[in-house]
């Protein structure tokens, strides 16, 4: 994390500069955002005035409080973690969420100030408990349109935009926490042919046929 005497050193050197558009700081690599008036390290931003970190509410959250359950466009990720089983056959770590009771890929909503790539782990990290590194996610597809519309439980309609990645198990660890337990009822590993029989059974969550369907077309990954 910066310390605040960092932040006001950046403020110092940067603020006031722009009104738009970003600098990337030379010594310490931090991004100076000027809508924001905020520096970004680490993934986390960092307010100029006040040098402390910045604390986002969660996005859909806050605008369904002015759309209620009106259809909402929502960027997000789907993550996809293959490995080679000992019998030599792919597989393919999937949740069982429990909205749907439908097996998924993990994955979920992107938050304000994220990238796609820091929304990919921290997602995959919640739902699985698995940990990843940014820079071994390998963009697969982006994914968007009518196949990608869903309605939840709770009535709300959701039109997705899902950016999907894929990493070798092999270059993650896992965390020594349970995954979350509000979201997922469990996580298991499924080979391709077990994936098909999923689509076939419809037990898999509808945004997520279209991506999974792929991952069968296109294996092995």
């Amino acid at each position: 994390m910066l310390e605040r005497v960092e932040v006001f050193e950046l403020r110092d050197k940067y603020q006031g500069k722009k009104l738009s558009g970003y600098d990337v700081d030379e010594k310490t690599g931090a991004v100076v955002v000027y809508p924001l008036d905020a520096v970004y390290h680490d993934g986390i931003y960092y307010s100029m005035e006040e040098g402390g970190p910045i604390s986002f509410e969660n996005y859909v959250l806050y605008v369904r409080q002015y759309i209620k359950d009106r259809p909402l466009q929502v960027p997000g990720t789907g993550v996809i973690v293959y490995r080679t089983n000992s019998q030599g056959k792919q597989e393919v770590l999937l949740q069982l969420r429990r909205d749907f009771d439908q097996y998924g890929l993990p994955g979920g909503g992107i938050e304000i100030g994220e990238t796609y790539q820091e929304c990919a782990v921290n997602e995959l990290l919640q739902e699985t408990a698995y940990i990843a590194n940014e820079e071994d996610l390998e963009l697969v597809n982006v994914y968007a349109g009518p196949k990608h519309v869903t309605r939840y439980p709770s009535g709300d309609i959701v039109f997705h935009t899902v950016v999907a990645f894929k990493v070798d198990a092999d270059k993650c660890k896992k965390a020594p926490h349970m995954f979350d337990m509000k979201e997922t009822k469990k996580i298991v590993w499924v080979t391709i042919a077990q994936i098909e029989d999923l689509l076939k059974q419809g037990k898999v969550f509808p945004n997520n046929i279209p991506i999974l369907e792929d991952v069968v077309k296109n294996a092995p990954l």
